[in-house]
Formats: C-alpha cells, structure tokens, sequence
C-alpha cells in the first residue's frame, strides 16, 4: 500500500475519532446538571401549585400549558408575546428556576394523539432546559403535585399497594428518598420545613423538616388546600365551609378572612390580594379582596378554575378549559387569551 494512502486513512480515523469526541463532549456538557447555588430556591409560588401549576414565571418568560394544545408546554415573554411550543407532552405543577423546568407528565390524557398511546412512558416526572432540550426523566410512575426546592423535587410518588406517598428527588434524578407516608401535597414548602394538611387520619395543619424530621401538628383544625403567603398559612377551612382562613406558622391565632364558599383561591406575589373562586350557588363568581381594606370586587360572574398569577397577569379557565382568561394586575383589565397551537 501506497504511503499516501495509508496517511489519508489515518487522517480519515483521526478526524473520525476527534468528532466522535467532540460529539461525546456536546452530549456530556447539554446535559451535565448545575445545581443550584441558593438552597431555598423554589420554583413556582404556593397559590400556583394549589391551582394545578399551569403558569410560572422565570427570568422574564411565562412557561405554561396551553388549554388549546392539550395542555402541552409553551412558553411566552412575560409582556404575553411571542408564544411557542417547548413539549409535545401533556403537562401541570410547572416549576421552573434558572435553566431548568420540572413538571409532570400525564401524556395518558392527551385525546386522538397516537403518539401518546405508542409512548414508553406516558406518566411520570421529567425535567427539561427552559429551551425546550434535553428531557429527562426523574420518576416514571404517575405523579400529581411536584414542588421544587433548592435541589430537590418533592412530589407524589405512586405504589399500588400504599397509594401516593410524599417523596423527594435531587434535580439530578439521584438520592430518592420518602418524607411523609400518605398523599401529602407539597404546595407549601417555607425554611427548610414542609407545611400539609393531613389526608389519612386528621385534616389538621402539620409541619415537617425537608429531611423528614422533627414532624409536628401546627393546628388541630379541619382544613384543606393549604398555601403559604409572607407570615401565614392560608387554607380552608372546612367546618366553616370551605371560608378562607389564615394562621401564623406558629399555630397562635386563626382569622377567618373570607367568610363564603369558596371553590379556590391564590395570593399576590406581594401578598396585597386575594384572588378566589365563591362556589356558594347565588353568587358564584371570581372576586378580588384586598387584604389591607379587606374591600372586595367581583372580576366576573360564572365558574372559573386553575387561577394562576405572574408578576402582571392572573391567568384563569373557564370551568370546562374552554377559554383562557387574562386579568391586569395593574389596569384591572380582563380579556380572552387566545394561543394557536403550534407545531
């Protein structure tokens, strides 16, 4: 064989063995995850998560699930421009911080889509760059409410046998661990301890560490849908039905705040407003109460769900998912949103 011919073919095996390098390098470094610096960071607001987590805000995007795609991941400026498709799945209890967006799957829901059907793993708990690249996997069973804080993932894990537990994950899908033994929901996570309302044997207010200790009841009380705001627990409380009441993380005095049947409710990001749902039968509609007058305001009559607030919007449904509605924080002007589908 010719000497020039055996370079070539070394050159050739070189350059082949420099790109498979390099693509080896690209894959390691896209999807080698960064840990979070602050150990408190979270990644959707308490009052979203109560409300399915279908919109969180993150370093001036909106990620949300189109009510118009089957509720798969988008994406939009938060001035509500430039909307776009991020996921083909089906998504809800959406957290997103820095680079990173978790949420849960639940591909099983999406209608006439054979894609879905043919899907490994239509279910479980997945993490992906605000890009919309790199998908991975951290829990494959089907979930509800997931709740990231600092760099780990609290969520509802699935067994047949016992039902769903409270779990917690590392961002990076390792040291997978149980903190409560029934279906806690970690909508409201608050210096390094995890504050529930009981589901098993008591509806009471509890609190436990985020490595699961030092477990304790804050109220003995009959409550439900549980979130944290500034200095309070805010729930609801069912011996009164279903009135909107608030406590210290102390347990020291309850307030009752909204004395109605309410359906849902959530809390500005600075703590001013309550926004919520009255499911009384003669004045069903969604109001605006604001916490320093205690004055209220109806927004609109009718039956709305899964109210959701960024920094300027609330975002709400109508009860069937059939219209999206927006809500100015700052001009207290309500209009349809309409976003195509993309593909």
């Amino acid at each position: 064989m010719k000497t020039s011919a055996i370079i070539k073919r070394i050159f050739i095996g070189i350059i082949v063995v420099a790109l498979a390098v390099l693509i080896t390098y690209i894959f390691i470094t896209r999807n080698r995850i960064k840990f979070y610096d602050d150990d408190s960071i979270t990644g959707n607001t308490s009052g979203n998560l109560l409300n399915s987590g279908l919109f969180c805000e993150n370093g001036g995007k909106i990620y949300f699930a189109n009510p118009y795609d089957d509720n798969k991941l988008y994406c939009m400026d938060s001035d509500l421009s430039n909307p776009k498709k991020l996921s083909d799945d089906r998504v809800s209890y959406i957290n997103s911080a820095e680079k990173y967006i978790f949420y849960t799957r639940r591909n099983d829901q999406i209608k006439n889509d054979l894609n879905a059907v043919l899907s490994l793993s239509t279910t479980g708990l997945f993490r992906i760059n605000t890009s919309g690249h790199s998908n991975f996997q951290l829990y494959e069973d089907p979930t509800q409410v997931v709740c990231l804080y600092g760099n780990n993932v609290y969520y509802q894990h699935y067994d047949q046998k016992k039902g769903l537990e409270l779990y917690s994950i590392k961002i990076d899908g390792s040291e997978e661990k149980k903190i409560v033994s029934e279906a806690v929901a970690p909508y409201a996570i608050h210096n390094d301890r995890i504050y529930y309302t009981g589901w098993n044997s008591d509806h009471y207010i509890h609190s436990i560490g985020i490595n699961a200790s030092g477990a304790k009841v804050i109220y003995a009380g009959n409550c439900t849908n549980l979130t944290i705001q500034g200095d309070y627990l805010y729930f609801m409380n069912m011996e009164q039905d279903y009135s909107l009441c608030r406590i210290p993380f102390d347990g020291s005095s309850v307030e009752t705040i909204i004395n109605q049947r309410l359906a849902t409710y959530n809390i500005s990001e600075d703590g001013t407003s309550v926004y919520y749902q009255v499911d009384d039968g003669k004045n069903s509609g969604l109001y605006k109460l604001d916490l320093y007058t205690y004055n209220s305001s109806l927004i609109a009559e009718g039956n709305y769900n899964y109210l959701n607030l960024t920094s300027e919007y609330l975002f709400f449904e109508e009860y069937d998912q059939s219209v999206l509605y927006t809500y100015n924080l700052s001009t207290e002007q309500m209009q349809t949103l309409n976003i195509e589908k993309s593909k």
